[in-house]
């Protein structure tokens, strides 16, 4: 796994151990218990879990459509002069002023 997240094995073994370990108390909580409000909260929260999966499968195909090479550095004086004409730009429809 060549990543840029560091440590992504450790975050991934926390994450599949978190998970089975909630699968263990739901397995307890569906065998060995009648509480109805318990198993309803344990039936959410694995709903919650395929949304949030499913979300994350759709982001990071997206995310994977991007362009490979980033944007090239903007001069942030460039970048500056841009923004005040901008706002100017603003500034004169909202006062309905034109420039000739």
């Amino acid at each position: 796994m060549n990543s840029t997240i560091p440590h992504v094995r450790v975050v991934i073994g926390f994450c599949l151990l978190a998970a089975l370990g909630y699968l263990g108390f739901s397995i307890w909580v569906f065998g060995w218990t009648g509480d109805a409000a318990l198993r309803g909260d344990v039936v959410g929260t694995w709903k919650s879990f395929a949304v949030a999966s499913f979300a994350f499968w759709v982001g990071s195909s997206s995310a994977g459509k991007a362009k490979d090479t980033p944007a090239p550095p903007q001069n942030a004086r460039d970048a500056a002069s841009a923004v005040a004409g901008a706002a100017a730009d603003r500034a004169d429809q909202i006062t309905g002023d034109t420039a000739a």
